[in-house]
């Protein structure tokens, strides 16, 4: 798979390091944001190939940001949450993410996830 420029979303600061330092191992260039505001100025400021969104953010939702997220590009959004129930899940799909993590985050399947996307999207 080709390097895929990533927005990782997420408001610990150690997970977006823990994506960021993993998935540059893994050949891609992340870009961290630690609320729904940031990762907003950062969609309108560059392009990225897939966006990983924690649903718990402070302020807006991670569904509201995702919402705006999905208005401003065509890239995949994969949605991740430590509320893993199936509302969290069946919400997220509605709306429109390409996947589903429950956090903490198993890597491997992360690169799978991202692996698996058409070679147009990431």
């Amino acid at each position: 798979m080709r390097s895929a420029r990533i927005l990782a979303v997420d408001d610990e600061p150690a997970n977006v390091e823990i994506l960021a330092r993993y998935l540059a191992s893994k050949g891609h260039v992340v870009t961290g944001a630690g609320d729904g505001e940031q990762a907003l100025a950062a969609m309108k400021e560059r392009s990225f190939d897939l966006v990983l969104l924690d649903l718990v953010l402070p302020g807006r939702t991670g569904l509201e940001i995702m919402a705006e997220i999905l208005s401003l590009t065509r890239a995949p959004v994969v949605a991740m949450s430590g509320q893993s129930d199936d509302d969290t899940r069946h919400d997220a799909m509605l709306l429109g993410a390409t996947g589903f993590l429950p956090k903490p985050l198993d890597l491997t399947a992360l690169c799978a996830l991202i692996d698996a996307l058409p070679e147009s999207d990431a």
